[in-house]
């Protein structure tokens, strides 16, 4: 008898994709003078969270605290400061270098400072044409899990350029 797969599943994966699928998340502690990692790259559309380890801090992507100058960065934000465990969570849409630091107190100069590496999609121009280059990162399940062997399922193929191809195998 063939596996069917649920058919209702694959209507609510086609109308809500993001429930499975979204961009990359990523984590940087901060605490007593540090960001960890201090410096980090990621890819167009991934979203960054600050965790609060213990004390008042920020994210200041705006004007550097340690010179007063404009970090310059594609895009400016800055956090409120907190002493909660969520400190900020920004999706970065810009490709480029954004320099930031905590602009609480000396924490910059003690060197509470960081940077991110953003990304952008790889394209080549040929003749008229944007050229994607574009490759598989990885197949899913409708669990969200690597399929084992290949049997009737519905999968998913996540692609580098941020791109979702859904398939219905039948075997």
């Amino acid at each position: 008898m063939k596996k069917i797969p649920n058919i209702s599943a694959i209507i609510l994966l086609m109308m809500f994709p993001s429930l499975i699928f979204s961009q990359i998340s990523h984590t940087i502690n901060s605490g007593n003078f540090y960001y960890s990692p201090s410096v980090l790259s990621i890819n167009v559309g991934d979203t960054v969270s600050w965790i609060n380890d213990g004390g008042f801090h920020n994210v200041n992507f705006d004007v550097n605290t340690i010179t007063g100058l404009s970090f310059n960065n594609p895009e400016d934000f800055i956090s409120s400061p907190t002493s909660s465990a969520e400190m900020y969570t920004h999706i970065f849409t810009i490709a480029g270098n954004y320099e930031y630091d905590c602009s609480v107190g000396s924490h910059a100069v003690n060197g509470m400072t960081g940077t991110i590496i953003v990304n952008a999609n790889t394209t080549y121009l040929s003749g008229n044409k944007n050229i994607s280059l574009k490759y598989l990162i990885g197949t899913y399940s409708l669990l969200g899990n690597m399929p084992e062997g290949m049997f009737s399922q519905f999968i998913i193929n996540r692609y580098s350029d941020g791109s979702v191809e859904k398939r219905v195998v039948i075997k």
